[in-house]
This record gives C-alpha cells, sequence and structure tokens, in this order.
C-alpha cells in the first residue's frame, strides 16, 4: 500500500447524492416528532399523577373510619392526665415529697449519671 497519497486527487466529490429540501425537511420531521414525544410524555404524567390521586383517595376512604370511631370512644381514665383540683406536676410533688431520705439520694445519684439529662 502506497504511503504518501495524495488526497487532492481525488477531490470534492461524495459517493451519495441528497435530494433537494433533504436537511430541511428532515429538521421539520424531528421537530414534529419531538413535539409528539413531549406530548406523550405529558400525558404520561397526568396518568400518573390521576392513578396517584385516585389511590390517595381510595386510601382516605379506607382509613378515615376507622380514625373516626377511634375519636368518638371514651378514653379510661388510667390514660386520662388531667386529675380533678390539680396537675401532673402537683401529683409529682406529692410523689416526691412521700419518698424517704434514702430514696431521694438514689434517685438524684440516678439523674446524675444519665447521660442524657446534662
Amino acid at each position: 500500500m502506497e504511503k504518501d497519497f495524495d488526497f487532492d486527487s481525488i477531490g470534492k466529490q461524495t459517493p451519495y447524492v441528497v435530494p433537494d429540501g433533504f436537511f430541511d425537511s428532515m429538521q421539520q420531521e424531528v421537530l414534529t416528532r419531538v413535539a409528539a414525544d413531549r406530548s406523550r410524555l405529558q400525558k404520561r404524567r397526568r396518568m400518573l399523577w390521576g392513578a396517584v390521586a385516585v389511590a390517595a383517595l381510595v386510601a382516605g376512604l379506607c382509613f378515615i373510619p376507622f380514625f373516626h370511631s377511634a375519636e368518638k370512644a371514651p378514653l379510661p381514665s388510667a390514660r386520662v392526665l388531667a386529675v380533678e383540683n390539680g396537675t401532673a406536676v402537683d401529683l409529682i410533688d406529692q410523689w416526691i415529697s412521700e419518698l424517704s431520705d434514702e430514696e431521694l439520694e438514689e434517685l438524684v445519684s440516678f439523674s446524675e449519671n444519665d447521660i442524657f439529662l446534662d
């Protein structure tokens, strides 16, 4: 094979022929396909959001009756924090005043060693 090939001898001839207006029509075709793809994507997004909305609605309809009936049920007396003529702080103060000195010292040492109370 010849190493000193002369490209100038070939010239600027192309081995293929392109019809007139080919690139102009190709640009239009690409733009119409892109627009069609965008409209398909928008339709898919709308369908997805619609499906999500329907799923949320169904889930809401399934679980709302349970929450609604749970609100009407009376709470047991053990779960009620408010006490007649008193508050939770008053009850804690009363509990602390009833502790012996040894129990108070144990409570203080326990709270001093607690890493979460520092």
